[in-house]
């Protein structure tokens, strides 16, 4: 009965989040699935720490949006289907193989943990970072860009990562293994997880990701089309859009969570 309540309130949730233009009609679909796949692998623990992610995604995208230059991002507004397998389709699947293989449970869970830290530590360095006082620095040209130009970081970026991802494992601490004599170890070891999977997002970011110009105004933007004209790719692979990037932050820090368990035990 209580997982019944469980599928139906996900359901619930999910329309909600629709009906306040947070998701598009496929964000919803794909949240339900996502959501649904979390309780039947990991639980209703597993639904909290996903609730910390997108509900700290939400509170920090209510903030002044005008600190970001919407018109060199790509996507903005409410999360469509894309955004939100990039950001919990890895931890849909980790639930997924929990359920399947209990047992590499334990593998599962730590995949699991992982991708949402990277996910939240990506999220809050991107809708914090923005806030820096000086511009954000490309990894690999080293000059100073727009906030929100994927590839580039600043200081209060990275440290709203670390931040984001500390809560993510403090959250998966306090539910799972709080008892444990070695819960802080983990803790530490999560927070490193997330923090790490945001900077390979950056690295991969600024190595493979997309980028067009305007032909009109020439600004640099990961929009395909701008001023009324199509831009014209000048780096990357069509291939690598921002989706593309947070799915790759996110099985990252799934894999590094995987090694963890295999190094340090379960």
């Amino acid at each position: 009965m209580i997982s019944l309540l469980a599928y139906i309130g996900i359901g619930i949730a999910a329309l909600l989040l629709y009906k306040l233009d947070k998701l598009t009609a496929s964000g919803m679909w794909a949240a339900c699935v996502v959501g649904w796949l979390t309780i039947t692998g990991v639980g209703v623990g597993g639904l909290v720490v996903i609730a910390v992610f997108f509900g700290s995604s939400i509170v920090w995208g209510r903030l002044d949006s005008s600190k970001v230059d919407v018109d060199v991002v790509a996507k903005h507004g409410a999360r469509d289907a894309w955004q939100v397998l990039a950001n919990g389709g890895v931890a849909g699947l980790c639930s997924l193989l929990a359920w399947l293989f209990p047992g590499y449970a334990a593998f599962a869970f730590a995949g699991f943990i992982g991708s949402l830290a990277g996910a939240t530590a990506d999220t809050w360095a991107s809708e914090l970072g923005k806030y820096s006082r000086e511009k954000p620095i490309h990894l690999f040209t080293l000059k100073r860009v727009s906030p929100g130009v994927s590839g580039a970081v600043s200081a209060l970026g990275m440290a709203a990562a670390f931040a984001g991802s500390f809560l993510v494992a403090a959250t998966a601490i306090l539910i799972w293994w709080r008892y444990t004599p070695l819960s802080h170890i983990w803790l530490l070891v999560y927070s490193a997880i997330g923090f790490l999977a945001n900077l390979a997002d950056s690295l991969f970011g600024a190595a493979i990701q997309v980028l067009y110009r305007c032909p009109v105004c020439g600004l640099e933007t990961e929009r395909l089309n701008h001023c009324g004209e199509k831009t014209e790719k000048i780096k990357g692979y069509r291939v690598a859009t921002n989706d593309t990037i947070n799915f790759i932050c996110t099985f990252t820090g799934a894999a590094l969570g995987v090694l963890a368990v295999a190094l340090i035990g379960r």
